[in-house]
């Protein structure tokens, strides 16, 4: 598990405080703590990133066991563009 502090920026509305947060994470023996902003895209791949790592680590130790037909997970290099697009630039819907 990897507790994820959301809309961090926004800072005076803050209602756990970051070592606080931290220390919960800690102690749940949650993988890690981090804190997240989806309007400036500040962590969020890490977050994402973290997580999955994590269950890697716990399928390759036999932590954890896929289910029946699941091949587990593999993380691929990022390819991640800015987000939003560029002026111009045409979106693209997400490749899930």
């Amino acid at each position: 598990f990897v507790l994820v502090g959301h809309k961090c920026d926004l800072a005076a509305q803050r209602a756990v405080s970051a070592e606080e947060a931290g220390h919960l994470a800690a102690s749940l023996g949650m993988v890690a703590f981090v804190e997240t902003s989806a309007r400036s895209n500040l962590n969020v791949e890490l977050a994402f990133q973290t997580l999955a790592g994590g269950i890697q680590q716990a399928l390759g130790r036999g932590g954890v066991t896929p289910h029946w037909g699941c091949g587990g997970i593999r993380l691929i290099p990022s390819r991640s563009r800015p987000w939003p697009p560029a002026g111009g630039e045409p979106r693209q819907r997400c490749q899930c």
